[in-house]
């Protein structure tokens, strides 16, 4: 018998549960993770116990699902989804159920699960229990859905999604029959809010695996989700992404890189029907303007005022992103070979020394400026920018008493 050793809360919940008289176990993703000798980033139980059931048993609870019997079980500040088996309604937007059905049978419950490699259940009593050949599939490295695929994907289009997010991520093959189901059904995709998307294609992009991103177009998926990747031009995608941070802004920013050649507007269209936040927006769409210029080279004689000027343009919170998915670039497109390590020591000095690279960091401001000039508001950021160019030069100059003796020459210029 499999034995997997469960975290004393889990055992804490599955045993008060038993203790009253309802079965319970582990399920899902933490017993497959557990399995293929991962740590899961949470646990959840599966029980007999109805949620008023489990609400009286434990002292702290969250109703989050109670409608889809869900209830979080709080202990020590943490929160454990503990979920009484059921059997799903009928799903008319191929997405959720209209209804759910309470029921004390484990296998009804586990029959509507997505894949076999998640419909595991695990107790210290009975070891694992696989109702459908998951041990084997994850042996031998496949996604499969839990009985008829159609019906699977018909249920929930969000599915097809997941089968790709978790064949990237354990690097397994999506078997055939699951593979041509997803195929039939992906318009059904429509149907599926933009933030769920987002949130599937996130987990694609971080996994170890993001080329499999190119999938979605071999599938016909991306005609549904994201058109702008048929259009674009993607040779040499998956091998940048590969090598890329496995950071969500440095994946995005490569994958909308390839995006923009094809059409200068895809990337923005497609983080605005995405639903990006604001800040990861302007990021990625920062990241691929200022790749159009040229990069700090080493052997420039101008070398260390370039990194001071790149800095300016990223910012110093984003300057070390930025070069990362530049030499993400270069393993599609030899215009970004450069020598990083270089670049990345002449930045951290540049940072050690306190160089000043932006506004904010010159020795003067505008009240300054005020106090020995009668210019006005305009004038004086006209002023500020030239001293910062100069600064820029010249880190030396960026004292307060020598930039001053500038501005009189500047604001009668």
């Amino acid at each position: 018998m499999i034995h997997i050793e469960l975290p004393e809360d889990v055992r804490y919940i599955i045993s008060s549960l038993k203790a009253e008289g309802h079965e319970a176990y582990a399920v899902g993703g933490c017993v497959r993770d557990c399995l293929l000798n991962t740590a899961p980033k949470d646990w959840d139980i599966t029980t007999s116990a109805f949620p008023d059931d489990v609400k009286r048993i434990f002292p702290r609870t969250i109703d989050t699902g109670i409608k889809h019997g869900t209830v979080t079980v709080m202990l020590k500040g943490t929160g454990y989804e503990v979920t009484t088996y059921r059997v799903d309604g009928e799903y008319l937007d191929g997405r959720h159920p209209e209804n759910v059905s309470f029921t004390g049978n484990l296998d009804e419950d586990l029959k509507r699960r997505d894949f076999t490699i998640n419909a595991f259940v695990y107790s210290d009593e009975t070891g694992v229990k696989d109702l459908f050949g998951g041990l084997d599939d994850l042996k031998n490295g496949i996604i499969r859905c839990v009985g008829n695929p159609e019906e699977r994907f018909g249920e929930d289009a969000l599915r097809i999604l997941r089968a790709i997010r978790f064949a990237a991520k354990l690097g397994f093959e999506v078997e055939p029959e699951t593979y041509r189901a997803c195929i039939k059904l992906r318009q059904n995709l429509s149907k599926v809010s933009s933030e769920r998307i987002k949130a599937e294609l996130d987990k694609i992009l971080v996994s170890p695996n993001p080329g499999h991103i190119s999938v979605l177009r071999e599938m016909g998926i991306s005609q549904v989700i994201m058109p702008e990747l048929d259009r674009a031009d993607i040779s040499g995608l998956s091998a940048a992404l590969e090598r890329a941070e496995a950071e969500l802004p440095i994946r995005w920013a490569v994958l909308c890189f390839f995006l923009a050649r094809s059409d200068r507007d895809s990337a923005s269209e497609l983080m605005r029907r995405l639903k990006f936040d604001n800040r990861t927006r302007d990021r990625v769409l920062l990241f691929i303007r200022i790749a159009e210029g040229k990069l700090p080279v080493p052997r420039d004689p101008e070398f260390r005022k370039a990194c001071r000027i790149l800095i300016n343009h990223t910012g110093k919170e984003d300057v070390f992103a930025f070069l990362s998915f530049c030499e993400a670039l270069s393993a599609a497109f030899p215009v970004f070979d450069n020598d990083y390590e270089t670049i990345l020591q002449e930045i951290k000095d540049i940072f050690e020394k306190k160089e000043c690279t932006s506004l904010k960091e010159l020795a003067v401001n505008g009240r300054d400026i005020l106090e020995i000039s009668d210019v006005g508001g305009a004038e004086i950021g006209r002023i500020l920018e030239a001293l910062l160019r100069k600064v820029m030069d010249e880190p030396e100059l960026n004292r307060k008493e020598e930039l001053l003796k500038l501005v009189p020459e500047m604001a009668g210029a």
